[in-house]
């Protein structure tokens, strides 16, 4: 049986947490789930633990560390753990765990890396007017500029092939906010992952509001351009692959993402110089 670790990070969800849990549940019953909460003021982390599910296992950072962050230690936990297969999403019912099964079985066939595409033919994507606009517009200028024939790159539902993880450079996603899932697909490209996407149907959001600063769409412009540049010169795949390891500071045995004198630790935020 393959070993399947399904992930979600959460700020304040608390009225979210409990319906997704359910589906995931439902869905993937033979499934691990992992939750990294940022110290969420609203109670998620204590509804996950009064739910009492031998299943899931709540990881819980003192301050928002950021999503990117939050996905790494996810990464680097399957990684360490044994995991077969670790499916990424967000963690406010945006994503339906419906589509785990065609993730999984895209990865059989195959595929290294598995995208929940909005934007392919049989996708589709509940946003109207102005987001849905910014959306489609960022994933036209990453397929335009880095050359990569996707239609998706910035969502979070994924499924990962865990053997192919040691492959990435984390150093290289460590990179403020959303940013990091258009990161992700380049590293992925350039390190020669197998990449391939399955349609799915974006929702909006279940309780709460939208965590998007608009700042961030600024700065994933910023990135990509720069990304674009960085794989143009061939930069991105000829640096080092970190080595990832324990913290000094919070002595997590999985979450310092190091290169050379430089290292982060994405559970305790901890950085040395």
């Amino acid at each position: 049986m393959i070993k399947t670790l399904v992930f979600f990070a959460t700020y304040n969800e608390a009225g979210n947490i409990k319906p997704l849990i359910s589906s995931l549940e439902n869905t993937a019953p033979e499934s691990d789930i992992l939750v990294v909460d940022d110290n969420s003021s609203d109670g998620t982390a204590d509804i996950i633990l009064g739910m009492n599910r031998p299943n899931v296992t709540l990881l819980q950072r003192k301050g928002k560390l950021g999503l990117g962050t939050a996905h790494l230690l996810a990464l680097s936990y399957a990684k360490e753990h044994g995991y077969d297969v670790i499916i990424t999403m967000d963690g406010d019912l945006s994503h339906d765990p419906a589509y785990i099964p065609s993730l999984l079985d895209r990865l059989e066939a195959g595929a290294d890396l598995v995208i929940g595409s909005r934007y392919m033919p049989g996708g589709g994507c509940d946003y109207t007017g102005y987001r849905l606009y910014v959306s489609q517009l960022a994933n036209v200028a990453a397929r335009s500029l880095l050359g990569l024939k996707l239609h998706e790159f910035t969502t979070s539902y994924r499924a990962f092939r865990v053997s192919e993880l040691k492959r990435l450079n984390f150093a290289a996603l460590l990179v403020g906010g959303y940013s990091f899932f258009l990161t992700t697909m380049v590293e992925a490209s350039v390190r020669g992952l197998k990449i391939q996407e399955a349609p799915i149907q974006f929702r909006e959001r279940g309780y709460g509001t939208s965590k998007l600063p608009p700042m961030e769409i600024f700065r994933g412009m910023a990135n990509l351009l720069r990304l674009a540049a960085k794989k143009a010169t061939g930069q991105l795949a000829r640096s080092p692959v970190a080595k990832v390891s324990g913290c000094p500071n919070c002595g997590n045995t999985f979450s310092f993402i190091s290169n050379e004198d430089v290292g982060t630790c994405v559970q305790c935020g901890f950085r040395s110089k």
